[in-house]
């Protein structure tokens, strides 16, 4: 083939290669302008844009050249395998197209870009590709079809270039070392002061990690994807020593002797459910957004009737693990460092050490209707100490039920589920559930519709009709958790339950553009209800309860039921007084939430205000710093807190 076109062998082939790899490259940045309101013509231009800035005389923007790099060296690295070109051609080509399609389906239905911990989610694809409407034959159907493609296209190149091995051991070798050096090398790109980072600097790399979509749309798709598998968690705080941790332990041991004089009950005697409704928010406080009758009437009564308020999230459409970690563990994603996007599936998984609420009881266990694989729980559960972990599969839930088309389970089996685990025991215990019912995609699942919905926004017809099935699930939620907490009203011993939305669903495309609205659109609702049989019985805490986070759960429970703390309750009842919210993940380009100082964490007042940080006092600093301390000594540190019972609720 090289000879047939009159051109040197040498030549072919690089040249070849080169045009490939940034055709691949312009249709991933393709992808991503998705969500971004623009025309085809406009997302053509930006794809182009991107290449033809990185390259013209005089650019200063050489991102697409990072992205090369990293596409060659795949490229390299499976040339050198297969000693294939044709194979390694149609292969890397594919994973790229795949990337970006996959990127793009992520955008639409979370509007969350790619990170690496996504990975974690291929162990089980039926699940995976199920949230975006494809069925498991149909998955099968494509990957067949694929195979087929890809056997064809090989053997009709091979026709025109009968050459099978490519080229020789000696040159192999080296292209391993060298490729498999470059994709290593990601794994420092945020490390300052390494020669990764150093050439990304040269290259003019513009870090965006607080908002992977922009990051991607600035920095390459491809590049800013690998630049994520920097496994940094956490850095060590100034001042960290065992003398440090020594100080912070005696100071918060004192704070908590102090609350604990006025708390008369214990946690451990307490039934205590941890209980996240997925994709739960009110539809009412979206921008724009007008529904009538009103879905959550129920809920919206039990909220007033008890401690509750709205729960700062950090996901949109997705994240739903992210809240789940915070909840238990009372550490905060803002402690970490911004490549840390799934700590389940980042930190959990090399901890040795994993303090959580559950540590409080004898009897411990997770309840979830769905895959027990999906952000690898089955295996965060386990190292949380739960004894058992309910799922689809064994040991399976009891209760599966649906609603009418909806393919998830319903919030009443899931609830049902629950109180299945409370009648088997009369003893104290903790449970841990996140539902289902709610999750994406709402593709006309239900026979009946019974609500008016209105938008001063021009919305999609697809934003419409996943707004009218979301909102009709929510009516369903309304009325099983009405009927639950009448449930856990005839239980006759105290059990409480911390009832939270993770995150907005990923519909409201058309206000998500409007950077306003960010804020309103990673606020969710949250009620801590404790039954008749408790003596926190229509107890509603009134100081900062507006607005709160999930790092906070546990130091808020406490309060409302009135239990002795630990240490460590005790400095998040003091940071939660000071900072009633804080999240990490809010960015948008064009957004006032952030100050350009630092667009890191936001942190709200109980009124919702954001506290910028420069206007943090210095009782709010100390407190910040002694918490990223204390987490950094849990996570990355020396665990010198473990054993002198900082992390332990006192027992009766």
């Amino acid at each position: 083939m090289a000879a047939s076109i009159g051109l040197p062998r040498w030549f072919f082939y690089p040249f070849l290669v080169l045009a490939s790899s940034t055709l691949v490259i312009w249709f991933v940045q393709f992808k991503i302008q998705v969500n971004m309101n623009q025309t085809m013509v406009q997302r053509v231009q930006s794809a182009s844009n991107f290449i033809i800035n990185s390259v013209i005389p005089g650019s200063q923007n050489h991102q697409f050249i990072l992205n090369l790099i990293f596409v060659l060296a795949f490229f390299g690295f499976i040339l050198a395998i297969t000693n294939r070109f044709w194979l390694t051609f149609i292969l890397n080509n594919l994973i790229f197209i795949i990337f970006g399609i996959a990127n793009q389906q992520k955008l639409i239905y979370r509007n969350e870009a790619i990170v690496p911990s996504d990975l974690s989610q291929l162990s089980n694809p039926f699940a995976l590709t199920s949230f975006v409407g494809i069925k498991p034959l149909a998955l099968i159907l494509i990957i067949v079809i694929t195979a087929l493609a890809v056997a064809l296209i090989y053997l009709l190149f091979r026709k025109y270039d009968a050459r099978i091995k490519f080229t020789n051991w000696y040159v192999r070798v080296p292209l391993l070392l060298l490729s498999g050096l470059v994709i290593y090398s990601a794994g420092d790109l945020y490390t300052p002061d390494t020669w990764p980072n150093k050439v990304a600097d040269k290259f003019n790399d513009s870090p965006v990690p607080w908002d992977t979509n922009n990051d991607q749309r600035t920095n390459g798709a491809i590049y800013s994807f690998m630049r994520f598998f920097d496994d940094k968690i956490m850095t060590a705080p100034k001042g960290y020593s065992k003398e440090t941790m020594a100080k912070l332990d005696k100071k918060y041991v004192k704070i908590a002797k102090q609350i604990n004089k006025s708390r008369k009950n214990y946690l451990n005697q307490q039934t205590v459910i941890y209980l996240l409704s997925e994709s739960f928010s009110d539809p009412t406080r979206v921008p724009g957004l007008t529904v009538s009758p009103d879905p959550i009437a129920k809920i919206r009564n039990i909220k007033s009737k008890t401690t509750s308020g709205l729960m700062l999230s950090s996901g949109y459409g997705g994240g739903t693990a992210n809240l789940e970690y915070q909840a238990l563990t009372g550490l905060s994603l803002t402690n970490f460092l911004p490549t840390v996007t799934s700590p389940y599936v980042q930190v959990v998984q090399s901890s040795k050490y994993t303090p959580n609420i559950s540590n409080a009881w004898s009897i411990k266990n997770a309840i979830h209707p769905y895959l027990p694989v999906i952000y690898d729980r089955s295996t965060v559960y386990k190292k949380f100490g739960f004894q058992k972990f309910y799922s689809l599969y064994s040991p399976k839930v009891k209760y599966s039920k649906h609603i009418d088309n909806n393919p998830y389970v319903s919030d009443e089996s899931a609830y049902d589920n629950i109180l299945w685990q409370l009648h088997k025991t009369q003893k104290a215990q903790f449970l841990q559930m996140p539902t289902i019912q709610n999750h994406l995609s709402y593709d006309s699942w239900y026979k009946k519709y019974t609500f008016n919905i209105k938008s001063s926004y021009n919305r999609t017809p697809w934003e419409s009709t996943e707004a009218k099935t979301y909102v009709q699930g929510l009516s369903y939620t309304d009325s099983a958790t009405q009927k639950f907490i009448d449930e856990l009203d005839k239980i006759k011993r105290p059990i409480t339950v911390v009832w939270y939305g993770d995150h907005l669903p990923g519909i409201y495309d058309s206000e998500m553009a409007n950077s306003e609205n960010l804020l309103s659109l990673h606020e969710t609702d949250y009620f801590i209800y404790s039954n008749k049989a408790s003596k926190t019985h229509a107890t509603k805490l009134s100081d900062n309860t507006n607005y709160t986070s999930p790092n906070y759960f546990q130091a808020l429970s406490a309060e409302h039921m009135n239990v002795k703390i630990s240490p460590f309750l005790a400095m998040l009842t003091e940071l939660r007084e000071q900072l009633p919210a804080s999240s990490n993940a809010l960015a948008k380009s064009g957004s006032d939430v952030w100050q350009t100082s630092d667009k890191r964490n936001i942190y709200l007042n109980d009124q919702g205000k954001q506290i910028y940080n420069s206007s943090l006092t210095s009782n709010q600093k100390t407190l910040l710093k002694d918490y990223k301390m204390i987490q950094y000594d849990i996570i990355k540190g020396k665990h010198y807190i473990k054993d002198d019972g900082f992390m332990t609720m006192p027992s009766k």
